[in-house]
């Protein structure tokens, strides 16, 4: 990025006036605790992949908050849904702190600059999650993720938040009433009831993040097949299952 306003819409003033808050919010009203499972040596280009809760991106915003203190470097950009850029001053906002629309494009740009990147899998169905799916982790996607990693031999960070999924609780999800809003769900939840009810629970959160995976070593090859993609995908899938766990059980 070479000015204070990328081509993302990341606002540097703008980080750097509410870093402050955002890490108040962390250690005092989530009571967020970070867990690292190896040594935090990470530059450069490098893909986080985690688990998604919440349909509002809050748990991007705070893994953002405690990883880039242990970033040597840029700090990371999650990629987030589609949806996520359409909702009123929460698209803008997600925008100036850094994040940016899911796409293969937009992550090979990033980590062809240098610059790390938070993935979510999962996807909307994982930001929709309800209080009844807590211990479900949805599917990885078609392996775009692992195409990408292998192709480019970028280095992946598996991790497990817990906690967003209560921060926002959901108790089911509507498809066809949520098109109509031009959402991918309406979510049945305290959201219905207006602003008060978009306001984040105090939960604990925990983020346990994994030892780094080169997925070039675990396909043994720079161009799998499909059948490759498949396995090495679910690898990582589990890999994050785990750690969701561990973070579920405080670690």
């Amino acid at each position: 990025m070479t000015g204070p306003i990328d081509e993302y819409g990341m606002d540097m003033r703008f980080c750097r006036r509410v870093e402050p808050a955002l890490e108040r919010i962390a250690r005092s009203y989530f009571r967020a605790r970070l867990i690292l499972e190896g040594p935090a040596d990470w530059g450069g280009p490098v893909i986080f992949v985690a688990n998604r809760a919440g349909f509002l991106p809050m748990d991007a915003v705070m893994a953002k908050v405690l990883l880039d203190p242990h970033l040597q470097g840029p700090g990371v950009r999650p990629l987030l849904e589609d949806y996520v850029f359409t909702l009123p001053w929460v698209g803008l906002w997600a925008s100036r702190l850094g994040c940016v629309r899911a796409s293969q494009d937009n992550a090979m740009r990033l980590l062809s600059r240098g610059e790390p990147v938070l993935a979510f899998p999962e996807g909307t169905k994982g930001a929709f999650r309800t209080v009844f799916e807590r211990d479900r982790l949805f599917r990885f996607g078609r392996g775009g993720l692992v195409r990408l990693a292998v192709r480019t031999g970028t280095p992946v960070v598996p991790v497990g938040i817990s906690g967003f999924e209560a921060a926002f609780p959901l108790f089911g999800r509507m498809e066809k009433p949520g098109r109509l809003v031009g959402l991918p769900y309406l979510p049945i939840g305290p959201a219905l009831f207006g602003p008060p009810g978009l306001l984040p629970l105090p939960v604990r959160v925990v983020m346990v993040v994994g030892e780094t995976l080169c997925l070039r070593e675990v396909a043994g090859s720079d161009d799998p097949d499909d059948a490759c993609v498949l396995r090495v995908n679910e690898h990582v899938r589990s890999r994050v299952a785990e750690l969701l766990r561990r973070a579920r059980g405080g670690a």
